[in-house]
């Protein structure tokens, strides 16, 4: 019996300690509706997140909800801290952002949810759009390892749509931004479509990609 308690117990810690090697370290730069709803399912995932914003001791309620193993911190901070950054700002905080962050991110994955608007980012939303969104990241985040995705989805579907079988476009180049990127979308509960990060335009909102649709829809949408 104590051989059979024994066993057990080391069957236990050896899977509690391979769940711990397997959980990343998440960075949300931008802790909104969309920052904030992803970074919670990351974390009921059984990743540790780090919330981050220009004030975040207002991030209190988030990282209650997230659960354990949620916490707050400043930008930098969570520059600094996390595995992978996720970005989850309005495009025209990118200026400002990238030089905050020159040199931090270097090496790291970038996941973008940010989208560039005309309206709301004047010059800079303006400047995304029309060089296209992947060439003003790279130019913003120079260094680092760039994916995006979740770009044309709402919070609100995110949080109602994880587990359902819904598939989203991910954009990256770099093999290790795409590893991340799909295991990241997987981890929210959607499937990932990966596409090069030429393509991250089509999958902005109101792009052919956009909006929450099942992995056969969109890969008929790609013609595939």
């Amino acid at each position: 019996m104590f051989r059979y308690l024994l066993l057990l117990f080391t069957g236990l810690v050896l899977c509690m300690n391979q769940a711990m090697a397997d959980s990343l370290k998440i960075s949300v730069i931008g802790a909104g509706k969309v920052g904030g709803t992803l970074g919670t399912l990351w974390a009921k995932a059984g990743h540790s997140v780090m919330f981050s914003s220009r004030h975040p001791e207002t991030l209190t309620g988030l990282v209650e909800s997230a659960g354990p193993g949620a916490r707050a911190g400043s930008v930098n901070e969570a520059a600094q801290w996390g595995d992978v950054i996720v970005l989850s700002v309005p495009y025209g905080a990118m200026p400002v952002l990238s030089e905050q962050l020159k040199g931090s991110l270097d090496g790291k994955v970038v996941f973008s949810t940010s989208n560039p608007f005309s309206d709301r980012d004047a010059d800079v939303g303006r400047k995304a759009l029309e060089v296209g969104v992947a060439l003003a990241d790279r130019q913003y985040l120079p260094g680092a390892r760039l994916v995006r995705a979740f770009n044309a989805i709402g919070y609100a579907a995110m949080k109602n749509q994880s587990g359902t079988g819904k598939a989203i476009p991910t954009f990256a180049d770099d093999a290790r931004a795409r590893e991340m990127g799909a295991r990241l979308v997987r981890d929210a509960g959607f499937i990932p479509v990966l596409l090069p990060l030429a393509r991250a335009d089509e999958g902005l909102p109101g792009g052919p990609l956009s909006g929450v649709m099942s992995e056969a829809e969109l890969k008929q949408r790609l013609g595939e």
